[in-house]
Order: C-alpha cells, then sequence, then structure tokens
C-alpha cells in the first residue's frame, strides 16, 4: 500500500511562483501617532468662528512617547479680546505637546507651528461614560479644566486619506459627535455652543470625542 502525503503550505507572504497573491490587509506609511483626539469648538452665535477651540490628545505611542496633550484657546466670556482670555497648552509631557504641534497639527492649521502655544505642566483625569457624558478634568497651577462632552449621536468611523485636501496623514478614526458640551476654567463655563455638521452622509458636530486614533504617513 502506497501511502499519499498531501503537504500544505499556508504562510503570509508565501506563494509559489505564478500563484495569485492574497491582497495584504496591512496599510501603507509609518504610524505617527496612536491614541484619541477628542475636540471641542463652542460658537456664540451662528456664523461666528470659535470663541472656545479645544484639541485634546491622550497619546499611547508617538516618537516623542506617551501622554496627554490639551491645546486650548478660550475667550472665556465671549466679550471679544480681554486680559482673561487664554491660549496656553497643557501637557504631562513637553515633548509631546512640540511633537504634535509642530508635525501633527500643522498638517491642519499653520497657526501651531507659526505661534507656538506656552506649555503648562498638568495632571489629567478622565471620568464618565459615552451612555451620559464623558469627561477630561485638567489640572495646572492656578487652573483647572474641565471637558465635558454630553447627548451623543451615533458612532461612526473615518478614513482621511493622504493627500485629500493637502493633508499628508491617513488618519483613522471612531467619531463619537456630541450635541452639548461644556469648557468649565476655575468653575467659569466658557461661553458658546457646539455646533451640528454633517460628516458625509453622518451626523456630526463641532465637539465629539475620537477613539482608537491612527495617523500614518
Amino acid at each position: 500500500m502506497h501511502r499519499i502525503i498531501l503537504v500544505f503550505i499556508v504562510g503570509l507572504g508565501l506563494c509559489a511562483p505564478g500563484l495569485a497573491q492574497t491582497p495584504s490587509d496591512v496599510k501603507d506609511g509609518k504610524v505617527a501617532v496612536i491614541g484619541e483626539n477628542p475636540g471641542i469648538r463652542l460658537v456664540t452665535k451662528e456664523g461666528a468662528p470659535p470663541a472656545t477651540s479645544v484639541s485634546f490628545w491622550r497619546v499611547l505611542q508617538s516618537p516623542a512617547g506617551a501622554g496627554h496633550v490639551c491645546f486650548l484657546t478660550s475667550d472665556i466670556t465671549g466679550d471679544g479680546p480681554t486680559p482673561d482670555d487664554l491660549r496656553v497648552a497643557f501637557a504631562d509631557n513637553e515633548k509631546l505637546a512640540e511633537y504634535v504641534a509642530m508635525q501633527l497639527m500643522t498638517a491642519f492649521d499653520k497657526a501651531y507651528g507659526e505661534k507656538l502655544f506656552p506649555v503648562k505642566t498638568a495632571r489629567f483625569e478622565r471620568s464618565g461614560d459615552t451612555a451620559t457624558a464623558w469627561k477630561e478634568t485638567i489640572r495646572s497651577a492656578g487652573t483647572t479644566v474641565e471637558l465635558v462632552w454630553r447627548d451623543f449621536y451615533e458612532p461612526f468611523v473615518i478614513e482621511s486619506r493622504a493627500g485629500v485636501p493637502h493633508n499628508p496623514y491617513t488618519i483613522l478614526s471612531t467619531f463619537i459627535p456630541a450635541r452639548a458640551a461644556d469648557v468649565i476654567i476655575n468653575g467659569a463655563r466658557a461661553a458658546g455652543n457646539p455646533t451640528p455638521r454633517m460628516r458625509g452622509t453622518r451626523q456630526s458636530s463641532s465637539a465629539f470625542l475620537a477613539f482608537a486614533e491612527t495617523w500614518l504617513k
């Protein structure tokens, strides 16, 4: 009796000459950052520029390490330029603050590179959930900031591809837009409210959570 031995070679990226290769599920590009990037923009009236803008980063991996950065610009009372206005970056990793500002944010807003944010050392704390309200608390010398997102729309996933428009990064992210948001600075709520907007066919907002975010270049 002869034995017939069948040998199956299964491997990733290994294929006999002349056989079709399986398409790769690996996306091209070098990972620039992995983490979360929620944002809030509050306006005091329709069509006005934001009175308060927040770009919050919880970074799990980057060339500058891990940590937190929050870029905050706020006309707290919404009454125009006054001495109580803020423009500051809170961070627990100063190198990360510089990296995010100069390498990531400037891809979309050149002002981050042209006028650097002063950096203040801070502690960061997360609480809440997406069923009720999500809260980030930032404590620095003389300043406590509370960021709150609530009343959420349905989540959706985005893939912003490099080169569209003039974007050097491919960005993958899960968005959870919020109908309502608060920026509370030393107990005072910043003036304004988020505005609803469409992102493609999905309902979004100028206040949103952005989770599972990865930037590729």
